[in-house]
């Protein structure tokens, strides 16, 4: 990852996240390009639609009867929104909400959130063409869920012995996508996978594999000490001021300050902390809430 270092402040196109914390202190996130911006998914917050009826998902599935499908109510959602609904029945076939999009050669990434009262879900990013030699093609894959109603959990386990997501909560998803050259369009599915269950699935979220994020830190009268960039999951900072030799070691940050950290991996969520002389930190979200 490169680092560019900017202050006083130069504007960023585009201010995606901007929160000011209690005592002031004000930690603003943008991505370049803009993060709405380079979705290729449509309607990935599932709000456009009749009810009931999601406007451009659709199901695909080889027994329709086998599920019920829909939009969810207004509050089902993740952040108390709509969401795409699905309840399996039974085990006999798999089925999806899907929808396809624009693509031209490279890396991708296919993220959202699901929430499940059990079964296994599948979210895949496929396609394939034929009609030039050699085919091409792309088919990357992530399973969630848990074991519970799964036809392969062997009827020795106990039941209570199986763990599972908690059914009130969303979780996060993300699949890498390289696609290759000759390929102009991929489809976006997320479903059930031969297991009966229930499930929902919100801010979806399909655009490049890697971002410039910029970070931007006012102290609003209080002392910047430190910042630090964080990705879940990973022990190694993705930034910190404190190994940057741009930032003079003992003191304090310009204020306001600003990073552009360039390359950043977009499956990843990442924490973004600045602490003050005070000792106070100040943490925010990326993706946020408003993703």
């Amino acid at each position: 990852m490169r680092l560019h270092i900017r202050t006083p402040l130069i504007v960023a196109s585009m201010v995606l996240l901007t929160f000011a914390c209690a005592s002031a202190v004000e930690i603003t996130v943008s991505t370049d390009p803009p993060y709405e911006a380079a979705n290729l998914a449509q309607n990935p917050g599932v709000e456009e639609g009749a009810d009931g009826d999601p406007a451009i998902w659709n199901l695909s599935t080889a027994v329709p009867a086998n599920f019920t499908v829909g939009r969810a109510e207004e509050g089902e959602g993740r952040n108390g929104t709509r969401a795409l609904h699905m309840i399996a029945h039974d085990d006999v076939m798999s089925g999806y909400w899907y929808q396809s999009v624009p693509v031209e050669p490279g890396d991708y990434v296919f993220r959202g959130w699901y929430r499940t009262t059990g079964g296994r879900m599948l979210m895949y990013a496929h396609g394939r063409n034929t009609e030039i030699v050699p085919p091409v093609g792309v088919d990357a894959r992530a399973f969630h869920g848990s074991s519970i109603a799964s036809f392969l959990v062997p009827v020795f386990i106990p039941h209570e012995a199986l763990t599972g997501p908690d059914p009130d909560t969303y979780y996060p998803f993300s699949v890498l996508a390289t696609v290759p050259e000759g390929l102009e369009q991929i489809t976006l599915s997320m479903g059930m996978y031969f297991t009966p269950g229930e499930a929902w699935f919100d801010d979806i979220w399909f655009g490049p594999a890697e971002l410039d994020l910029t970070v931007r830190v006012t102290g609003e009268g209080q002392q910047i000490a430190s910042l630090t960039v964080l990705r879940e999951g990973v022990e190694a900072p993705v930034y910190r001021s404190a190994d940057d030799p741009a930032c003079p070691a003992g003191q304090p940050l310009p204020d306001p300050f600003e990073v552009t950290i360039e390359g950043v991996d977009m499956r990843g969520t990442y924490t973004i902390v600045a602490e003050t002389t005070a000792g106070e930190e100040h943490r925010v979200l990326f993706p946020g809430e408003a993703q």
